[in-house]
């Protein structure tokens, strides 16, 4: 999968969910895709490609992130957090997923583990699911749930200086005169959220 990269989240807080975030990765993931360690000053434990940065605020997640992405040669990204653990092996839907992405020109393609509330139609039944396209009056237009990106329209949902949920909430807002092509699908319990409010929970 050329143009392809997988970018994973982190900070240097959350390193106490690291090696469970590993343990699902290595068990389930089977793509072979090149893998960016986006995290802050602590070593990478793995034998990922590091883009450190130094240690921020929360506030300022989207101005790490964007440094980090400015770096990843790639076009297209899958981003990957930290906190969401891999619970099913999804090779053949995410290869499948990625040349759809291709063949529409999406500009994102989210792989979800539960259903979302944004406002979607659907273009395509498959796979036991449906291809949804997000509206623009959708809330969510920017999500950080596991998904495959261009990185070019990633850095413009990444341009101001703020926190995950800002960016998601707000910058979802300011990018909606774009008419970006959005689409989701749905694979009930493909991962788990692993922290809640900052706490880890089984």
């Amino acid at each position: 999968m050329e143009g392809l990269a997988i970018a994973f989240v982190t900070c240097d807080k959350y390193e106490f969910i690291w090696d469970r975030w590993y343990e699902g990765f290595s068990k389930y993931w089977k793509v072979d895709l090149p893998v960016y360690f986006c995290g802050e000053e602590k070593e990478c434990p793995w034998d990922f490609t590091q883009i450190p940065h130094e240690s921020v605020p929360v506030e300022l997640w989207t101005t790490k992130l964007r440094n980090q992405v400015k770096q990843i040669p790639e076009e297209d990204i899958f981003l990957l957090m930290d906190d969401l653990i891999i619970q099913k092996d999804i090779s053949f839907e995410f290869e499948y997923f990625y040349k759809y992405f291709l063949r529409v020109g999406a500009d994102s393609f989210r792989i979800m583990g539960r259903d979302s509330a944004s406002k979607s139609d659907v273009v395509k039944k498959i796979l036991g699911g449906t291809i949804n396209k997000l509206r623009p009056t959708s809330s969510y237009l920017i999500s950080y749930s596991p998904v495959i990106i261009r990185k070019d329209f990633l850095l413009e949902c990444l341009q101001w200086d703020e926190s995950p949920w800002d960016n998601e909430l707000k910058g979802s807002i300011r990018i909606r005169p774009l008419m970006k092509d959005i689409y989701s699908f749905h694979i009930d319990g493909w991962y788990k959220n692993a922290v809640i409010k900052g706490h880890e929970v089984s």
